[in-house]
């Protein structure tokens, strides 16, 4: 016998990416910046 084949959701999503927010202060992103080597 011959059996359909049979696609599920999982199969057609692309993976998971997070997105990534972030609030920072003005003094935060100087510290960033700095710490980065920018």
């Amino acid at each position: 016998m011959t059996e359909p084949i049979v696609e599920t959701n999982q199969s057609k999503k692309k993976e998971w990416e997070p997105k990534i927010i972030a609030f920072l202060c003005n003094w935060c992103s100087y510290a960033g910046a700095d710490l980065a080597g920018v």
